[in-house]
């Protein structure tokens, strides 16, 4: 997911590429799954933004393009990486958030719930900068620090910032 809320096709692109970095360099995904996230499975659906990224991304060889992938693939395993814009981004990622505190309110214990928990997964990595910066949660604690800083640590120790760079000088 970008953080801006409003992108080109060109920006989709490029955070497929930086996704595709991270879910294989940090998550150990071989060869991650990328999808487009649409309002339908078929090349021609959604709105221009998502029409005019659809061939970027069938084009990219950089990536592992799977095609667009529907609000209903989400929490399912159909893509490693669901390109979308920020605006849906953080849509989709409060979203999954609330699901943690309703599993957690009814006494649901379960790791597939777990991971949604912001203090689980520290922050959000601000892709396509030089150094590791990691946004997180205005209400964090010790737990969600420590996973900052390990995320930063095991960036730096994959170089995956110099992995995305070279991405994007080839």
């Amino acid at each position: 997911m970008g953080l801006n809320a409003d992108c080109k096709p060109e920006n989709l692109n490029q955070f497929a590429v930086l996704g595709s970095l991270y879910a294989e360099h940090i998550l150990g995904i071989a060869r991650p799954r990328v999808g487009l996230l649409n309002i339908g499975e078929e090349e021609g659906k959604g709105n221009i933004l998502t029409q005019a990224t659809y061939p970027l991304l069938k084009e990219n060889g950089q990536i592992h393009f799977i095609g667009n992938i529907e609000g209903r693939d989400l929490l399912i395993d159909k893509a490693d990486v669901m390109v979308c814009e920020g605006y849906t981004g953080n849509v989709i990622l409060k979203l999954a958030e609330s699901l943690y505190d309703i599993a957690s309110g009814h006494r649901i214990e379960s790791a597939f719930f777990d991971r949604f928990d912001f203090e689980y997964y520290g922050g959000t990595p601000l892709l396509g900068v030089t150094k590791p910066v990691i946004i997180g949660h205005g209400i964090s604690h010790g737990k969600s620090f420590l996973n900052m800083v390990k995320l930063a640590q095991k960036m730096l120790e994959t170089d995956l910032l110099g992995k995305m760079k070279e991405s994007f000088l080839s």
